[in-house]
């Protein structure tokens, strides 16, 4: 059995809406489904963390296709 890893960014609070910390998902390949997440150093504006996962959902993204994505996939 392996483990996989995988990101889901949740939505904007309605506070942090007005900040300019932007997440990003992103593909590491062309072609290939996202699984970097990119984030801004809060003390430095000019560099980025990035942070690599199995797969990376974005915030719309639904609990079902998540559940079918990843969970239906290790109970088979």
């Amino acid at each position: 059995m392996s483990v996989r890893v995988v990101a889901r960014i949740r939505p904007l609070l309605e506070k942090e809406l007005d900040k300019d910390t932007i997440v990003r998902a992103e593909c590491s390949q062309e072609g290939k489904s996202m699984n970097i997440v990119r984030i801004p150093n809060p003390k430095n504006e000019a560099e980025e963390f990035s942070f690599a996962f199995n797969g990376v959902y974005d915030t719309e993204t639904s609990q079902e296709e998540l559940f079918t994505n990843e969970g239906k996939k290790s109970t088979a």
